[in-house]
Formats: structure tokens, sequence, C-alpha cells
């Protein structure tokens, strides 16, 4: 049979592109292409760049996440140090509901000293690991604010009593009159001249000034 030059150029090409479809990968045309559907489907799924909204930080010691221990490094062995250390950052056990989450309290505490010294303004922000920080400041200005930090131990139930105290010394005595609402029994072993009363704040003061200052490691009340 005799094939004009025409339809044999024709066909040499249709051999020559069917050997060249066979090199390739199969799939190789079916290149996914990106589309608003397909981009809503991913970013509602998440993917590995999705990440969580970080968490409202409370600002005491590092602010760093560290990673879940796994395996049989969850659970210190018994009896080391780390089993018997208590861990910052972690909340007591079977605390009244008045400390049971963060709060920030303020208020203006009367002078100590037979009123030879201005009130100040007190900020105080109680956490549940036992953890405290304070900004005490001069209303008249006279001098810059103090801040002080420590662990606080839960002394009464009937009212609902702390102490904070800062190293060995005992700062203050607190006590709640309300849910919301702290007394101040005693400062550096002194009443108040005055009624002084701490009221709890909508939002959370985690004492900046403060925010380089290691955690403090707090003993269980």
């Amino acid at each position: 049979m005799f094939l004009s030059p025409i339809r044999l150029l024709s066909l040499s090409l249709l051999v020559l592109l069917g050997a060249c479809a066979q090199q390739r990968a199969p799939g190789y045309y079916d290149t996914p292409r990106d589309s608003t559907v397909s981009d809503a489907l991913h970013r509602a799924q998440g993917d590995s760049a999705t990440q969580a909204p970080s968490q409202l930080q409370l600002g005491f010691g590092s602010q760093e996440q560290k990673p879940k221990p796994t395996g049989s490094q969850a659970v210190p062995p018994a009896g080391s140090d780390a089993a018997a250390a208590p861990a910052a950052g972690t909340a007591r056990q079977n605390l009244p509901q008045t400390l049971a989450d963060t709060r920030t309290y303020l208020g203006t505490i009367a002078c100590m000293d037979g009123g030879q010294c201005p009130s100040s303004r007190m900020t105080l922000t109680l956490a549940p690991d036992g953890q405290w920080r304070a900004r005490n400041t001069p209303v008249d200005g006279s001098s810059p604010a103090r801040t002080t930090l420590g662990c606080w131990f839960l002394t009464g139930v009937d009212p609902v009593r702390i102490v904070l105290q800062s190293g060995d010394q005992a700062r203050a005595s607190l006590e709640f009159s309300a849910s919301n609402v702290l007394r101040v029994v005693r400062v550096n072993g002194q009443p108040p001249l005055l009624e002084s009363r701490l009221t709890r704040q909508a939002d959370l003061d985690p004492i900046a000034e403060l925010s380089s200052q290691p955690a403090q490691h707090c003993d269980a009340s």
C-alpha cells in the first residue's frame, strides 16, 4: 500500500507524540489550580501553617510556651527533686472561687506612719498558682512607684484571708469582704489608719515593670 508523503509525515508525528506522552508521569497534565473555593476549604480544614491564636498571658516569668513532655519524660521519677518541687505556673488545688483565677485589684491605702507620709495607690495582681505582684504609687507624686512580688498563702476561709509574703517577710494581710473586694488588714505588720479596700478591675495588670523577673516558685498553701 502506497502512502503519500503528507500522510506518512502525519503518521510519524503521531507516533512521536505518543512516545513522549508515555514518558510523562501519570497526572503530569493534571496540575491542580488554586480557586476561591479550594482556598476556603483549605483554610477551614487547617494546614501546617495555621496557628491557633495565642492565649492571654499574665506576664509572670517567661512567656515562652514550652512543649509538653511525652513518653517516659511526662512524669518525673518518684522521689526525684522534680517530682517533689511545685512547678511555677500551676494552679493550686481546692482554692476558693475568689482565688481560682487571675485577678487585679486597685485601691488607695492610707499612710501607715501616723499620717507622716502620703497615701498610695496599690495595684495588686493575684495568680492562682500562688504568685502576686504589686505596684504602690504615692498619690501626691512625691516619689516613684515601688514594685514588689512574692507568694501569697491562704490563712482563712470564712472570710477568705490571705497573707502576701516576699521572701521571708510578710508584706500584707488581706481578707475578702465581698467576692470582688479585698480589705486591707495589715501592711508591714501595721493596720491602716483608715479603712482601705482594693476593688477588682476589669482588666489584668501584670505589673510590666517586673516582667524581667523570674517566676516565683510558691509552695502549696
